[in-house]
């Protein structure tokens, strides 16, 4: 599936105008990036999927603002696990980007073993972030669906 500006924008305005409320696609799209930055690569859709059963979000909105913020997760990954090392003073993350690949390629659970730890300084560091970037993210979100909705119904009565 491609996505595409138009096709996000509809979606949104679609949830809006079938009586979701701002507030809610606005945490909707808010976890969506919280989440989907988890710093376990191929871990955020089931994450996103079970945190959308839980709170009875919107699965679709939820599930493609995580893929549109994937590229940003992959981004931040090693800068959570440096952190992480400098904030609770562990030793530097002693592997190369090749030296990861080389493991991923040559054997996966070798691989989580030795990065275990590297991965939960990094998820340390996601839940330090996770929640003041979630209600800086639901704010914008909310003001600006609160704003389309003002702007829909303003054209629809015009109409």
């Amino acid at each position: 599936m491609k996505f595409t500006r138009q096709k996000i924008t509809n979606l949104l305005v679609k949830a809006l105008s079938q009586g979701m409320t701002p507030r809610k696609l606005a945490v909707t799209c808010a976890l969506g990036v919280v989440l989907g930055i988890f710093p376990i690569f191929g871990t955020t859709t089931l994450i996103c999927l079970g945190v959308a059963i839980l709170f009875r979000l919107n699965i679709p909105i939820l599930q493609v603002v995580n893929y549109l913020v994937a590229p940003l997760q992959l981004l931040l990954i090693i800068p959570f696990i440096k952190t992480g090392t400098y904030l609770f003073r562990l030793n530097a993350f002693p592997y190369t980007a090749d030296e990861l690949l080389t493991m991923f390629r040559n054997d996966f659970w070798l691989l989580l073993k030795e990065t275990g730890i590297a991965l939960t300084i990094g998820i340390g560091v996601w839940l330090i972030l996770a929640i003041p970037v979630f209600f800086l993210l639901f704010y914008v979100f909310f003001w600006i669906f609160t704003q389309w909705k003002r702007t829909g119904q303003r054209e629809l009565k015009s109409q």
